[in-house]
């Protein structure tokens, strides 16, 4: 990832043959969500930051790029539901043993 995002008119003059979203387009967007969703907690549950580490805000945006960045490789639905699976089954995994280790 590059330190600075590209502007709209940097983007505007990538050049690209086939119908596929330029990558600097993918990651600047990927870039925005997870800043979106930092300004939503940041909204909606004020209190959570009062409790995290400074590096709260930083870390849920770049875990939201990176997943939405490691997307972008797969193209095969097989694959995709595959790794819907993988990931779901984590998710699970984890919460679980984080529930567990919470209750000792």
């Amino acid at each position: 990832m590059t330190d600075k995002l590209m502007t709209r008119a940097d983007l505007a003059e990538i050049k690209h043959d086939d119908d596929a979203l330029p990558l600097e387009l993918v990651k600047a967007m990927a870039m925005d969500i997870g800043k979106e969703l930092v300004a939503y907690i940041e909204i909606q549950y004020p209190q959570v930051l009062k409790f995290a580490p400074s590096t709260f805000k930083t870390s849920i945006r770049n875990h939201v790029y990176n997943d939405i960045m490691a997307t972008i490789d797969v193209s095969d639905p097989a694959e995709i539901y595959a790794r819907l699976d993988r990931k779901a089954a984590l998710r699970r995994n984890l919460i679980a043993a984080y529930r567990k280790m919470r209750k000792s």
